[in-house]
């Protein structure tokens, strides 16, 4: 295990140097944002005019005293689809900053991020925002609403801006009238509600997810919604640094919500009654939400391994250490019944154009977030039925018990002492008679001869073809059983069983920062020296056969050999 152990150190040296460009990264700093921007130029080819069709639409939230942080107007992109009843609205990511120094350095560095001054008329975002079908294949006609993040507080602020102060902090009411203002463009007709974000923008949603639900379900009586989560890349640990940082990411989420005056949940804020600040850190707060939530997150996420101040791993120490990361990821997930987890370096995936390849087992993300969308669907209508029910009944339970009494007394079941008051529950009767009627139905239908049983010697060849399992299930054509199978991989809860960073074949490619040439896995390997000798050795084969195999090939033996 030595040879695969100074493999994973030295592989995970390079991606992290590729990744930084070998340069230090602070909080100051952060390259770890959601930005849409690099998306805006690559619209569709069909004209002006259908692009203008297409693309997401600027409008200012109409209660003008929420802004950004410069005190400029907050707002959202919207694209509205009438023939739709699902809205899916996006919180953009784009770190944090939690004290003055901090705040000012953003405002320097990364100003768009902190007002609307600048934001364009359109927007032409990616992924589940798209309106492409073969891009977007489940949502690609929803309603979509994207939201700028100008807050710098992870959707959590309810700072409004004072004479005294240089920024105000107003994500957490940002996200409340967005809502609000929906509700007359078309929200309040609506069935599904879908609340996304990646980054800091994926935080944002665990931490007002139910707030938006009792917003829509409470305030505004709109029960109908089925209101749901998807958090991509903002499932963070509060682990303890591996080496000793100026700015850990526990102190500044402390910093900065009482900055931000942060709003959380409230059943996390009373799990977490005098450390409410644990309440930004997914795997804490996640246990508290009412709400059905979707986590998506990079076993080595980026941004997470430069929290935790860890480096280019040279020593068994840090490798350890990146390995315990993966691991209390990955038990993080533990009690997460919807979660999609590759083992790959990157950070955000919902809004990318090529967010359908990432795949584990041949399952892709968007693939896995539909299943959970239609299991979570049927959920939420057995409750609504389950609670008419239950309403209907209670509404009308002594007007039933009358008519059940009058009727027997029509019938001449209950005496003259029943009737002065000595039978106390005449439903007992009727109980009776229901059951002795399902009785008989049920040896009505024993003594009918199947017709499964009458055709056996006649049943299809595609019934006990398909599926062992199939054999003795009646059948009525192909689709059905078809259907029954596809049914069977409808699985949301997939985590990568490889323990190496980049050993999922779907994982984003790494690129040469200095030639912007892809980078292979195993080109890497040996341009950095890496013993082949060992690895022939180690996987048991020559090294003519290590020499001529294909690089995917070798690729899944060094990944089968770690696990």
């Amino acid at each position: 295990m030595r040879i695969f152990a100074q493999i994973f150190s030295l592989w995970l040296g390079i991606c992290l140097a590729l990744h930084n460009g070998h340069a230090e990264v602070t909080l100051e700093q952060p390259i770890y944002t959601n930005s849409i921007q690099r998306f805006e130029n690559s619209g569709d080819q069909n004209g002006t005019q259908e692009n203008e069709v297409k693309a997401l639409k600027k409008v200012f939230l109409s209660n003008r005293s929420i802004t950004c942080n410069d005190g400029s107007q907050a707002g959202f992109y919207l694209r509205r689809s009438h023939s739709s009843t699902k809205w899916i609205i996006f919180l953009e990511g784009g770190w944090y900053c939690y004290d003055i120094q901090t705040c000012r350095n953003r405002w320097l560095k990364q100003r768009h991020y902190m007002t609307s001054s600048k934001w364009p008329e359109t927007k032409d975002v990616g992924g589940i925002l798209s309106p492409n079908m073969k891009e977007n294949p489940f949502w690609w006609n929803a309603n979509h609403v994207f939201v700028p993040y100008c807050s710098s507080d992870s959707w959590s602020g309810t700072k409004p801006p004072t004479p005294s102060d240089l920024f105000s902090f107003m994500g957490s009411f940002i996200v409340r009238q967005v809502i609000r203002d929906l509700i007359p463009l078309g929200l309040e007709n609506s069935t599904d509600l879908i609340l996304s974000g990646s980054s800091a923008g994926g935080t944002g949603v665990m931490l007002n997810l139910d707030y938006v639900k009792e917003l829509l379900h409470e305030e505004l009586l709109l029960t109908q919604i089925n209101v749901r989560g998807i958090t991509d890349s903002g499932w963070f640990l509060d682990r303890i640094p591996y080496a000793p940082t100026n700015k850990p990411a526990v102190e500044a989420i402390r910093k900065g919500m009482d900055m931000w005056r942060g709003k959380v949940p409230r059943r996390c804020r009373e799990e977490y009654m005098n450390e409410p600040w644990r309440c930004y850190f997914g795997y804490r707060l996640y246990p508290t939400l009412k709400s059905e939530l979707f986590v998506f997150q990079w076993l080595f996420d980026e941004a997470q391994m430069d929290v935790d101040n860890v480096g280019a791993p040279v020593t068994k120490q840090q490798w350890d250490y990146i390995h315990k990361m993966g691991d209390a990821l990955r038990h993080s997930f533990e009690n997460v019944t919807a979660v999609f987890a590759p083992a790959c370096i990157s950070h955000s995936v919902l809004t990318q154009r090529h967010w359908q390849s990432v795949k584990i087992d041949d399952i892709s993300v968007a693939e896995a977030l539909h299943c959970w969308e239609q299991k979570t669907s049927k959920r939420k209508l057995k409750k609504l039925n389950n609670a008419r029910v239950m309403s209907k009944n209670t509404g009308r339970k002594g007007k039933r018990k009358r008519n059940q009494r009058n009727r027997l007394e029509y019938e001449g079941v209950l005496n003259n002492d029943d009737r002065a008051g000595t039978v106390q529950d005449p439903t007992v009767e009727m109980k009776r008679r229901r059951r002795n009627r399902k009785n008989k139905k049920v040896k009505k239908n024993k003594s009918k001869p199947r017709k499964q049983q009458q055709n056996k010697e006649n049943k299809p060849i595609f019934a006990t073809n398909l599926h062992p399992l199939l054999d003795n299930r009646p059948s009525r054509s192909v689709l059905q059983n078809s259907k029954w199978l596809r049914k069977r991989r409808c699985v949301h809860r997939r985590l990568e069983r490889c323990s190496w960073p980049q050993c999922n074949h779907s994982c984003p490619k790494l690129h040469n920062p200095f030639t912007g040439e892809e980078m292979d896995f195993i080109e890497l390997l040996k341009s950095f020296g890496l013993d082949m000798n060992s690895v022939a050795d180690a996987l048991g084969i020559d090294m003519q056969t290590l020499n001529n195999m294909d690089h995917a090939e070798l690729l899944n033996l060094l990944t089968q050999q770690s696990n």
